[in-house]
């Protein structure tokens, strides 16, 4: 009996034995404790053991642990490590910000991954958690804009598809502004079309002393985009989401006058030129009003016919739907991060894009500290977008019905007597279809030595195929004599093709004194040698047909008359770069280096260009160890980066055309010139970066700020110089212009409250820039339309000419403009010279031109807030300032040519008469000429985003997923601005065609509602 209790006690001792050396799963997700946002990349690790993994995506993770572990331990870099005992198998962890650190290890501008309290150049970062909610176009400049101190990004138009202008310290150059554009590492011609759902984060250098690095690609600045990545050992984590947006036009103010001065009968209704009433005639068209003219006819008539708000006529609201999918994980040696969207948005004004996204990133460690990753992204887009022209619809009668329709049911192509089509009877006779094709492809290899040596490889294929259908109807039984296109119709088709390839090979050599040499000195070393090949061709083909049947199918075939053209072009350059730096702990380092450029851009054939820079930092901080000032760095640096030439413009080219049955050869207008130099940006910047802490009290228990001024020469600014027709050319560009610039910019970031169950973190960016020609060749100045470019001006000023400020004022000859014996003839109105009888206002001559202003912001502000409450219920809004910029209101000036701006209803006081006098506001029209009357404040304050998003998951105790989430979001839809214009926005944005106002697309304000699922 006691052999048998003995051997059933120690076979219930061997089994307790194996059921507690078991091991148990637990799970969970990680999140920031001041937004309650997922962290992916979060490291977890069992303590006591070697078992641990990292967050996925959506911030989950899966862990094997073994029964004995009883706490975890998590990790992020930017946040304080934390160690939490398990209590359950399904975590929630909040980790907080980490004062002590600058937050986060950057690449773009220093060459390889560094810690930000190491490098001596500002490097802005932004990571996709922090992207507006109300980004829902599939737009990354969206994304970023007024999130980046000192990046002036624009879109100019609502229109679906359009891109973002983007102007980093101020501008260098007559050519793109267009920084250049990286993604993971390898460059890619533009953001465009890039899916925000793909981005982890986002890096941008604005200077030269970064952009050195790119050499004669980086003077414009850099941004570069990091995809996302799985984690290794983690099970797969899937992510649905969702969102709708109701779009519609930015409208700002009233454009048109309330009231009219055109010849009425009795009953107040418009006569014509034969004292008949207006009436739309059996071809569609109104006949004109005739119109009273003199110093004494006021603006005061109210309409007694219908009239018709255009705007509404012609923009509807639109839809856009935006769904995304991703799945990632890993396993021991492997990563994967998977994404497919569909986006679907309709045009305000007609018709839509649709936009396929997919993308995969691989990562897999072949051998020991030998890696590969490949990521690959398609993106490919359909769109029937059309013109949109928006001058017809609102420099027309407003008694006009747009909407009208005849009897065959099309819309009326010429609605008046004037040479001015219908804008939305262009859909009834154009029809475009463009379907491009987007493939991003980048390899990554890299081997780390034991120790010393890093071999980095990357390789990159940036494809672009654009297919386009354009054709116009017969329109040669409308009857009308205006028409869209040809009139007997013509049919277009487009072949478009660009490859752009990258391949850089890096060596990295790399020291630590205490760990390699055993050595009490804490010195580490980086030394880079990296050498990169870039190159680019671009083929364009285009047939078209004139003359088409009234009938379909339409193709070239069936046209009367055919015609071809095309061009290509290619670029190659390589480049071998040089880069040092030494570090003393954390304390302070050094960096220095040189790059050296070769291109097919460059004059005289094979000479190199090359660029310096220098960099420095300083961490105070290391030695005072206070605990208020965890963080404090001082920085500076110097670089060279450049600008190319634009194609074969050192180089003579011919163009070819067909004469009779033969061809002929001919010069281009401009000529070549073998001696072209690379635009040279040499810029010095010098910062700092600091982090206060408030001894974790709740009220601005942290604040970190980013300090930068900067100064620039760009020299052999590229401009094109008038050449004598004798020559056979019309202009030669040449290395004639250098400008100047300067400014400053401040980033600020506060934790303003944190308790318990709410959290307040506030940022603003603040920039300042200013942009000087500081030389012309031959001290001749660059007038072009509404602008110029003076020496000792500002750059890109509007140029035109002024209403009298003073009766006594002079012509440039010294002549009076008006004698001194007709001075009483004239009084002061508004500030203007204005005669008291025929009440017009006085103007200079067209030789006696102003600095009507700048298109360029004296600063750019954005406020941005962010509430976390309950850690379930999000709250965000984020407010732009653009203060101290001109808008030249070209739109306003040519509803002046016919009268019918909304100024028309305003009432002055002329020679003690007060009314709207149609001579007053007349004579400012001057002919569409550049006139300071229009160069009009372009200061705005906008509700760019307000977001709130609400975690259901906990309300609703949903178990099968990780996140459920929703969120409802608004962009645009408050603007404040003293601009008379639809947006202030909404203008040219060109380098040096800057700011016009002219019957532009507007820009769109939305609200959306979104659904966000993690399983």
């Amino acid at each position: 009996m006691r052999r048998k209790l003995f051997l059933i006690s120690f076979l219930m001792l061997y089994l307790a034995q194996g059921i507690y050396a078991q091991d148990r799963t637990i799970s969970g997700t990680v999140v920031g404790k001041d937004d309650g946002l997922p962290l992916p990349g979060v490291t977890v690790s069992a303590k006591g053991s070697k078992v641990g993994t990292t967050t996925g995506a959506s911030g989950t993770f899966r862990l094997v642990v073994p029964n004995s572990t009883t706490e975890l331990i998590f990790s992020f870099l930017g946040y304080s490590t934390q160690t939490v005992a398990i209590s359950t198998t399904e975590m929630k962890v909040s980790l907080a910000a980490d004062s002590r650190q600058l937050s986060e290890v950057v690449v773009t501008g220093v060459g390889t991954a560094t810690d930000k309290r190491k490098i001596g150049v500002d490097v802005a970062t932004l990571s996709s958690k922090n992207f507006a909610k109300s980004v829902v176009t599939g737009s990354v400049e969206q994304a970023l804009q007024g999130q980046i101190a000192g990046a002036v990004i624009r879109t100019g138009s609502g229109q679906p598809g359009n891109g973002a202008s983007i102007i980093l310290r101020g501008i260098n150059t007559l050519g793109s502004t267009y920084p250049m554009i990286l993604v993971d590492g390898v460059e890619v011609s533009d953001l465009n079309g890039l899916d925000p759902t793909l981005v982890e984060r986002v890096e941008v250098v604005k200077g030269a002393a970064a952009g050195m690095l790119y050499g004669a690609q980086g003077g414009n600045g850099v941004i570069q985009v990091f995809t996302k990545k799985g984690s290794k050992g983690t099970a797969p984590t899937v992510n649905l989401s969702s969102k709708f947006s109701s779009d519609q036009i930015i409208t700002g103010d009233n454009l048109m006058a309330k009231y009219h001065h055109y010849v009425t009968d009795a009953q107040g209704y418009i006569l014509d030129n034969n004292g008949v009433r207006i009436a739309r005639g059996t071809d569609g068209k109104y006949t004109e009003p005739a119109l009273l003219s003199g110093p004494t006819i006021l603006n005061n008539k109210p309409y007694v016919e219908t009239v018709y708000d255009h705007l509404k006529q012609a923009y509807r609201t639109a839809s856009t739907y935006n769904n995304n999918l991703s799945i990632s994980g890993g396993g021991e040696k492997s990563d994967y991060s998977i994404n497919v969207s569909r986006l679907d948005q309709q045009n305000v004004m007609n018709n839509k894009l649709a936009r396929n996204t997919a993308g995969i990133n691989l990562g897999v460690e072949l051998f020991k500290n030998f890696t590969l990753r490949s990521i690959s992204q398609a993106v490919i887009e359909n769109e029937n977008l059309i013109s949109g022209n928006r001058f017809p619809l609102l420099n027309s009668y407003q008694f006009i019905d747009f909407t009208y329709r005849d009897a065959l049911g099309n819309l009326i192509v010429q609605p008046k007597e004037e040479n001015q089509s219908n804008s939305l009877a262009e859909n009834d006779w154009h029809v475009r279809k463009d379907k491009s094709t987007r493939f991003v492809q980048s390899l990554n290899l890299n081997y780390k030595f034991p120790k010393f040596v890093e071999l980095d490889y990357k390789a990159g294929l940036d494809y672009y195929a654009l297919n386009n259908l354009d054709y116009y109807k017969n329109q040669t039984s409308t009857g009308q004599d205006l028409y869209f296109g040809t009139r007997e119709g013509s049919y277009e088709q487009s072949n478009t093709r660009n490859t752009k390839f990258n391949s850089i090979g890096s060596v990295f050599f790399r020291t630590d004194f205490e760990k390699d040499f055993n050595s009490k000195l804490p010195i580490t070393t980086s030394t880079q040698v990296s050498y990169d090949v870039r190159k680019e061709a671009y083929n364009y083909f285009n047939g078209k047909g004139v003359g088409l049947p009234p009938y379909p199918p339409y193709n070239i075939n069936v046209a009367t008359t055919k015609t071809s053209t095309g061009n290509s072009n290619e670029f190659l350059s390589y480049g071998l770069l040089f880069n040092q730096s030494i570090d003393w702990g954390t304390l302070a380092g050094i960096s220095a280096g040189v790059r050296s450029d070769y291109s097919s851009e460059f004059g005289a054939g094979g000479k190199a260009f090359t660029f310096p820079r220098g960099t420095a930092y300083f961490n105070p901080s290391d030695l005072l160890k206070l605990s208020w000032l965890p963080q404090w760095k001082v920085r500076a640096a110097y670089g060279e980066a450049g600008i190319q030439p634009g194609r074969y413009a050192r180089q003579v080219t011919l163009d070819a055309g067909t004469l009779g049955d033969g061809s002929y050869l001919t010069l281009p207008g401009t000529a070549s010139n073998p001696f072209l130099r690379v635009q040279t940006s040499k810029e010095f910047e010098a910062g700092t970066d600091f982090v206060l802490t408030n001894n974790n009290k709740a009220w601005v228990n942290r604040v970190a700020i980013t300090a930068t001024y900067w100064k620039r020469e760009s020299g052999d600014v590229i401009q094109a110089a008038d050449l004598s027709p004798s020559t056979g050319y019309v202009a030669i560009n040449d290395n004639l212009m250098s400008l100047k610039s300067k400014g400053y910019e401040l980033s600020a970031d506060a934790t303003m409250l944190q308790k318990k169950n709410l959290t307040w973190n506030f940022g603003v960016r603040f920039a300042h820039s200013q942009t000087m020609v500081d030389k012309i060749a031959n001290g001749q100045d660059v007038v072009s339309g509404n602008f110029a470019l003076k020496a000792g001006e500002r750059f890109g000023i509007f140029y035109g000419q002024v209403p009298l400020s003073s009766v006594d004022q002079l012509k440039p000859n010294g002549s009076r403009y008006i004698a001194a014996a007709n001075v009483g003839d004239y009084e002061l109105v508004n500030g203007f010279v204005t005669n008291k009888t025929t009440k017009q206002v006085v103007v200079t001559g067209s030789d006696d031109k102003k600095n009507m202003g700048d298109p360029t912001p004296k600063f750019t502000m954005s406020f941005i807030n962010s509430f976390n409450i309950y850690q379930d219920l999000s709250l965000s809004f984020q407010f732009d300032w653009n203060y101290g910029n001109k808008v030249y209101n070209l739109t306003r000036q040519w509803l002046y040519r016919d009268q019918l701006a909304a100024d028309f209803d305003k009432e002055v006081t002329i020679n003690g008469q007060t009314g709207a006098f149609t001579s007053y506001y007349g004579s400012l029209y001057n002919s569409t000429n550049p006139i300071s009357w229009f160069a009009e404040s372009g200061s705005f304050l906008r509700l760019r985003d307000l977001s709130l998003t609400y975690n259901l998951r906990n309300a609703l105790n949903i178990k099968w997923a990780k996140t459920v989430s929703v969120t409802a979001s608004a962009r645009n839809i408050l603007t404040i601005t003293k601009y008379s214009g639809l947006d202030p926005e909404s203008s040219s944005t060109g380098t040096l065609d800057r700011g016009v106002d002219s019957f532009g697309f507007p820009n769109l304000k939305s609200y959306q509602f979104g659904v966000n699922i993690g399983f």
